[in-house]
């Protein structure tokens, strides 16, 4: 398992893809403030985009059971509150491939207000399977291929 340092995360000057997110009313707690577990859901949003990007049909791929991609690890680092309206760009800094597992680097910015500024870094690693047995499986080309792609062109 890969893990990324949280400040060359926060500081990457490199995005090798990203999603756009919107604070909704629900995603706030009562002190107005992101409830800390929908960062962990923004993450994954961007994660099924940035699949789809790469050409992966996940929900073929779950009715299929061609291969399942359970998190193994998942940490978040929160920096600055963000708040109900904010707009995020939830940003894959780092991404490293290894047989049977992807790690992940995420920056979350928030681009409301004066300037951007870093609200949360998270890191996750996906473990592939194939789901009849439970037993480690090759990351999918396509996956493989499209993170290549994508550190390719940064």
């Amino acid at each position: 398992m890969i893990r990324f340092e949280k400040s060359d995360l926060e500081k990457a000057s490199s995005v090798l893809f990203s999603e756009s997110v919107q604070v909704r009313f629900q995603d706030v707690d009562a002190a107005g403030v992101v409830f800390f577990a929908r960062f962990l859901d923004y993450v994954h949003q961007a994660y099924e985009a940035l699949l789809e990007k790469v050409g992966v049909d996940l929900p073929g791929v779950l009715r299929s059971r061609e291969w399942a991609a359970p998190l193994r690890h998942v940490e978040a680092d929160y920096r600055s509150p963000a708040f109900f309206g904010d707009l995020l760009s939830v940003e894959l800094v780092a991404a490293e491939i290894q047989e049977t597992e992807i790690s992940l680097g995420w920056r979350l910015n928030c681009n409301s207000g004066a300037r951007p500024r870093a609200v949360a870094v998270v890191q996750s690693v996906h473990t592939f399977i194939a789901p009849e047995t439970r037993q480690r499986s090759p990351v999918p080309a396509a996956i493989r291929d499209g993170l290549a792609a994508l550190q390719a062109a940064v």
